[in-house]
C-alpha cells in the first residue's frame, strides 16, 4: 500500500511543479503590470523637460535630473502657493475629515447595534440607502448653505459635514462589528458602574481598532485624492489641497504642462498614502477579517 502511495505521489509531483510555475509566472506578470505605472512615475519625476519623448527611453532617463523634485517642492515663482503649503492643507483636510468620520461612525454604529428604539431598522435602511445617492445631488444646496455662512474659499465646508454623521459605509461596518461582540461585555461593564459612553470608548472601541484602521485608511485616501470638493469650495492658492494644487503647479502661465514637474509633485502626493498603507497593512487586513457580517 505504501509503495502504491509513493508511486502516485511521484506521478503527481510534476503536475504540482507545473501548476506552481504557472501560478508564479502569472503573479509575476500581474506584479509587473501593476508596478510599471509607479516605475514610470519615478522615471518621469527625475527626468529633464523634453526627455520624456526620447526613444528608446532607457531604464533611467538621460540626462537624469533629480533636482526636479526639489524645484517642485519649492513652487513656481508665478504662484503664491507651494507644494509644501498644499501638502499641509491636504493633511489638515484629510486628517480632520477622517477623524470626524471615525468618531461619528463609532457613535452611530454603537447606537444602531446596542439601542432598541422604534424605527431603528427603518433609519438604518435609510442610512444604507445614502450610499446609493450621488454626491452631486446635494452639491448645490450644500454650497449655498456654506456660502451663506461665509465659509467658502476654505477647507471647512469639506471637513464639517463629516463630523455630523460620517460615511454610511463606515456606519454599516461599525454596526456589524459591534453586533458581533457579545452583549455580556456590556452587562459586565454595567455591573462595574460604566455607562454607555464609557462602555463604547473603554470596552468596545479598543476591540475595533483593526476595523477603525481599515476605515481610516480608506477614508484618508478618499479625502487625500478628493478633487471635486476643493475645486468647488476653494479658489485661492492658500486654501487649496495638493490634489488641486498639483494642476496649478504642474502647468505654466501659457498652460503648457511640464511632465517631469507634474510627476514629481504626484510622487510627493502619493508618498504619505503609500507609507501609511505599508505601515498599517497588517491591521488593514485584520480589519476586514474581523469586521463581522453577522449579528444578534
Amino acid at each position: 500500500m505504501s509503495a502504491v502511495t509513493a508511486a502516485s505521489r511521484a506521478r503527481g509531483r510534476p503536475g504540482r511543479i507545473a501548476t506552481g510555475t504557472i501560478r508564479a509566472a502569472t503573479l509575476l506578470v500581474v506584479a509587473i503590470v501593476m508596478l510599471f505605472p509607479f516605475y514610470y512615475l519615478v522615471w518621469l519625476s527625475i527626468a529633464k523637460d523634453g526627455s520624456e519623448f526620447n526613444f528608446p527611453p532607457g531604464f533611467l532617463p538621460h540626462p537624469t535630473h533629480p533636482g526636479t523634485i526639489v524645484s517642485a517642492l519649492a513652487g513656481r515663482a508665478d504662484q503664491s502657493g507651494t507644494v509644501v503649503h498644499y501638502f499641509v492643507n491636504s493633511l489638515q483636510y484629510a486628517g480632520l475629515a477622517t477623524l470626524g468620520c471615525l468618531i461619528m461612525q463609532c457613535l452611530v454604529g454603537y447606537g444602531f447595534a446596542r439601542f432598541r428604539f422604534p424605527g431603528r431598522n427603518l433609519l438604518f435602511s435609510l442610512t444604507i440607502a445614502m450610499m446609493m445617492m450621488p454626491f452631486v445631488v446635494t452639491l448645490i444646496p450644500r454650497f449655498l448653505f456654506f456660502a451663506h455662512l461665509g465659509l467658502t474659499d476654505s477647507l471647512w465646508p469639506l471637513i464639517i459635514p463629516w463630523w455630523f454623521g460620517g460615511s454610511p459605509y463606515g456606519i454599516f461596518l461599525m454596526r456589524q462589528f459591534f453586533m458581533s461582540l457579545p452583549r455580556e461585555l456590556d452587562e459586565a461593564a454595567r455591573v462595574d458602574g460604566l455607562n454607555h459612553w464609557q462602555i463604547l470608548w473603554r470596552i468596545l472601541v479598543p476591540q475595533a481598532i483593526p476595523v477603525l484602521v481599515s476605515l481610516g485608511i480608506l477614508e484618508f485616501v478618499y479625502f487625500w485624492n478628493d478633487l471635486l470638493g476643493p475645486l468647488i469650495y476653494t479658489q485661492s492658492d492658500g486654501s487649496q489641497p495638493i490634489s488641486l494644487g498639483i494642476f496649478t503647479q504642474g502647468t505654466g502661465s501659457t498652460f503648457t504642462i511640464s511632465y517631469p514637474r507634474f510627476m514629481a509633485i504626484a510622487l510627493v502626493m502619493i508618498a504619505p498614502v503609500a507609507l501609511m498603507f505599508l505601515g498599517l497593512q497588517r491591521q488593514f487586513r485584520r480589519g476586514f477579517l474581523t469586521s463581522g457580517l453577522g449579528g444578534r
